[in-house]
């Protein structure tokens, strides 16, 4: 008995790793901006639903807009696990060594929506010292990325200009006019990637401040 359960539950595994998609196919990770540096999925798993089994293998920022009671199911991970949670909002994981395989379920009554970045340089490169500007919280370095929560105070602009490639995701709903490089930030989850050696301007004129994940690539 216990070698037939044994050899069930092996099949079953193989069943369910080849049926697994890639996380760029899987239909609640909506892939919504890729180049060459960056791939952005907007990922929304709504109340009572679960996502298809799927394969996460690039090094990713993960990004949480709207959290939910969820759970996840595991086929297959690294054994140690590169998550570094270092703030309640923004993570990494790097999957260097082996695929995560899972599927996610929300069992909330409210829907489950995450940013999950992917970075494709596979030849990262010292970018010097982090951003020093009042506003910029510093939050983790890793091969392809470092990040930072930047809170803009309300009537605020700030200027910045750098050799490195940045993307800007909004973490706050707006009532007011807020803008990086003249493209308006209305909700969570809106976002600007900007190449490298451009001058970026961020604008704050409503009347609370605004909150944005930045991300700095290698």
């Amino acid at each position: 008995m216990g070698k037939c359960f044994t050899l069930f539950t092996f099949f079953l595994q193989a069943l369910l790793c080849s049926s697994q998609v890639a996380v760029s196919k899987e239909p609640r990770h909506r892939n919504v901006f890729e180049n060459n540096v960056v791939r952005v999925l907007d990922v929304r798993v709504p109340p009572k639903d679960t996502s298809q089994f799927h394969k996460h293998e690039t090094p990713s920022v993960f990004i949480v807009l709207n959290p939910a009671k969820t759970g996840s199911e595991v086929i297959t991970e690294e054994i140690k696990a590169t998550a570094l949670s270092k703030d309640a909002t923004i993570s990494f994981e790097g999957f260097y060594t082996t695929p995560r395989i899972h599927r996610v379920w929300n069992e909330d009554t409210a829907e489950f929506h995450v940013m999950d970045i992917e970075m494709f340089n596979k030849k990262p490169h010292s970018i010097g010292a982090p951003i020093q500007q009042k506003g910029f919280k510093f939050l983790f370095d890793e091969k392809p990325v470092r990040v930072y929560r930047l809170m803009l105070e309300q009537g605020r602009n700030i200027h910045i200009q750098r050799p490195t490639p940045f993307l800007f995701i909004g973490l706050t709903d707006a009532l007011g006019s807020i803008s990086v490089n003249k493209k308006s930030f209305s909700k969570k989850g809106d976002f600007l990637f900007i190449p490298g050696r451009q001058k970026i301007e961020v604008i704050n004129t409503k009347p609370q401040p605004f909150s944005f994940a930045v991300l700095e690539f290698k």
